[in-house]
């Protein structure tokens, strides 16, 4: 954030050089914000080169689109076309990348103030030279970040940040603010985590610190599963006995019961926090290690575990204690490395994976045939999704054209951007749907903002140019979050902008609004009446995705706890299993404004099913791993490897049963279609009473995924079976 923002100003000062040498127009100075503010956020590649590299094709691109498009305005109605011709080559070019869909946009961008400005002659010089210091000055920003660069900082930072995270999830789950503060605490658990893996991607793990990449791959993994499940047992927990599951709904919500053992509960909440707390002596963190270890081997030992006296939440507490300790140890120096993580362990290849390789769609064998092969017509159902959006998105952007300038033959530009960018990040009809939606509800919100912080600043100057300021920092944080802010912010900061270049009035704002809703009623009905198809093969698509995910880390899994092989492509797998949850959840909050009216209950419990759902698993996969690298652990884990196949498969079968639901949903009106019961209490089935504690912990992890999964086809059910089924269930 403070880059992009740095280099905002560093464009504004810039524009402001350039408009006063070449006394060029002083409302070529708004340019220099969007435009600078677009190159610093559109450029998404994963690796920092890559980003510099992208960044600097927009230098010319920013150049050589405004003259092409002054050398058209003569011909109005060429230049329009290629306008649109623009909009569905930026949209049909995502297929190629993230530098792609860089260049592409902020050609349309270039376009867009090319025909929003309209510079003369005179100030096409100067309209060039402020538009690429927008894009140059973010190129130095990127510039600096690259060679300054300190790859062991950044882990050192990222491990803060994780330990503060895993504090707020914990105090979270002690004392729950809202119904939501823990599972929001702990998905930037998970967030933090997946942000460490991406670094070992980047970077060999063995060149900035004393470990190998395993060895802090799988510590990362300890600390995050064991912060989780210390979460999961002060919030649902019960003192007293390592049970499998809970006997009640684990999602329904209530306090720990602090009736016994809340003294020990208070000394453990204090270990973790100083053991989290970066300011700890060395003498109290051995003091809070110690304290763990004797409550974990002691619930470890065999007359402890067959009493089942010990309370668990402080159970969890010490191993997240522990966890923790250990991740502290890890120690973090400079050298000068090349970029890429080039160890040789199985981790190294497997996390560097594309989600995309995983998924079976795209392991499809090249058609056979001699020769090149004939070119053969496509259903356009059959099209890629790119092809068919790039279309519609010309269609939008055409038919915006004409309805924006019958509202208004000056400002009809701005109806146009809106049916374009609800085109952008989404390859689906409730995508576009929900972005539309999501732009228009920023878009009210951001000129209410506006106008009441224009009033507030009396046309004074550097208040207004505070606003701005804020403004973009507020787009550059919260747009990732929502593309609501995004639009929000964006409109706030136009109303300041035009505030501060003497032109806002009233009617401005309402053709603002009135262009916005024919851009966005534009985008919508091109997208569901023009070449349209469901959004659902998406989202199963990456649901079918997520369970292939988890089914190869189950198998692998059992596989370790037989073969006891090298863990690295068992933490492959988790990656995996973690990356699949994100594009499921992204997917579906992409689509969210689909479910509003029909479903938002139910595709909200799915989704809160399938998290815990991933947790369950890749806990079963950290017990598996850390007991793996023992000898007595692998021992036990070898005598009772048939109980833990058994237990997978009824995993698989339970995971099975709901991907069937989701491909092929059974019909209400089927008479063969029986309604189950499942409960908690069922999942104690597959969790045997052992007494090696840490088969015991992969069995309850199993336990919980397969209740999870049941609880899924449950609510996948039609309504008239869940309707019966309950019904049922209160007869009972």
């Amino acid at each position: 954030m403070l880059s992009v923002t740095t280099g905002v100003l560093l464009s504004v000062l810039w524009g402001y050089g350039v408009i006063h040498v070449l006394d060029a127009d002083s409302g070529l100075l708004s340019m220099s914000v969007f435009l600078s503010l677009m190159s610093g956020l559109f450029v998404k590649d994963s690796t920092a080169s890559a980003r510099v590299l992208t960044t600097g094709l927009l230098i010319p691109t920013l150049i050589l689109v405004p003259l092409l498009a002054t050398a058209l305005h003569s011909q109005r109605i060429i230049m329009l076309t290629v306008f649109v011709l623009i909009s569905g080559i930026t949209v049909w070019i995502r297929r190629f990348g993230a530098r792609a869909t860089a260049v592409g946009t902020l050609a349309f961008f270039a376009y867009f103030f090319t025909l929003f400005i309209h510079p003369s002659p005179k100030d096409l010089p100067a309209f060039c030279l402020i538009a690429a210091g927008a894009a140059g000055m973010q190129f130095v920003m990127k510039l600096i970040m690259w060679l300054g660069r300190h790859p062991e900082r950044e882990l050192g930072v990222m491990f803060r940040e994780l330990r503060v995270a895993t504090a707020a999830a914990l105090e979270s789950a002690v004392a729950p603010a809202h119904a939501h503060a823990l599972a929001t605490r702990l998905d930037r658990v998970d967030t933090i985590w997946r942000a460490i893996t991406d670094w070992q991607k980047n970077f060999r793990t063995d060149a900035f610190t004393n470990w190998d990449a395993d060895a802090l791959a799988l510590r990362v993994l300890d600390a995050c599963v064991h912060a989780e499940e210390a979460c999961h047992q002060l919030t649902f927990g019960h003192s007293g006995g390592l049970s499998p599951v809970g006997t009640g709904d684990p999602y329904q919500d209530r306090q720990p019961d602090r009736s016994s053992g809340a003294g020990d509960l208070e000394t453990a909440l204090d270990n973790v926090l100083v053991t989290l707390d970066e300011r700890t002596p060395a003498t109290r963190l051995e003091q809070a290690q110690r304290w763990a270890h004797s409550v974990v081997d002691g619930v470890d030992s065999r007359e402890q575990a067959s009493a089942k006296h010990a309370d668990l939440r402080t159970y969890r507490l010490a191993e997240c204690v522990l966890a923790h300790a250990r991740l502290k140890e890890v120690g973090l120096h400079p050298r000068s490395a090349p970029h890429g993580n080039s160890a040789t362990s199985p981790v190294s290849s497997v996390i560097a994976t594309p989600l995309d390789a995983l998924s079976p769609a795209s392991t499809t064998a090249p058609r056979s045939g001699h020769g090149v092969p004939h070119p053969r017509w496509t259903r356009w159902r059959d099209w890629n999704p790119t092809s068919r959006l790039a279309i519609q998105a010309m269609t939008a952007t055409a038919l915006a054209s004409v309805v924006g300038e019958a509202i208004s033959a000056t400002r009809w530009y701005w109806a146009v951007l809106t049916a374009f960018v609800v085109f952008l990040s989404t390859t689906t009809r409730s995508g576009i749907l929900t972005r539309a939606y999501r732009r228009l509800l920023g878009t009210v919100l951001g000129l209410a903002s506006g106008i009441a912080l224009t009033f507030l600043a009396h046309d004074v100057s550097g208040v207004l140019l505070a606003i701005c300021l804020l403004c973009v920092m507020g787009m550059i944080y919260f747009a990732p979050l929502n593309y609501m802010f995004a639009a929000f912010f964006v409109t706030t900061m136009l109303v300041a902008v035009y505030d501060l270049l003497g032109v806002l009035h009233g009617h401005l704002l309402e053709v603002r609004l009135e262009e916005t809703i024919a851009g966005c009623a534009c985008g919508v009905l091109c997208a569901y009446m023009l070449l349209s198809t469901t959004s659902r093969p998406a989202l199963v698509a990456n649901i079918n995705a997520y369970v292939n995910a988890v089914d190869e880390l189950l198998q692998e899994g059992a596989a370790l706890g037989e073969s006891h092989t090298e863990c690295g492509t068992l933490l492959g797998k988790v990656h995996a299993v973690e990356s699949a949850q994100s594009e499921v959840d992204q997917t579906i909050s992409a689509m969210s404004a689909a479910f509003l009216v029909i479903g938002h209950e139910r595709v909200e419990s799915a989704r809160i099913l399938m998290a815990y759902s991933s947790r369950s698993a890749v806990r079963f996969a950290q017990v598996v791993m850390s007991t793996a690298t023992a000898p007595t652990g692998a021992a036990g884990l070898a005598r009772h490897h048939d109980l833990i196949r058994d237990a997978v498969d009824g995993a698989r079968e339970a995971a099975a049963k709901a991907r069937r639901q989701i491909d092929h949903p059974p019909d209400v009106s089927d008479p063969g279609t029986a309604p189950t019961t499942t409960s908690a209490e069922s999942a104690e089935e597959l969790s045997p009473d052992v007494e090696d504690p840490t088969v015991r912990a992969a069995l309850i992890a199993l336990a919980r995924f397969t209740w999870v999964m049941r609880r899924l086809s449950e609510v996948l059910e039609p309504s008239e079976d869940r309707r019966f089924r309950r019904e049922r269930t209160h007869a009972q």
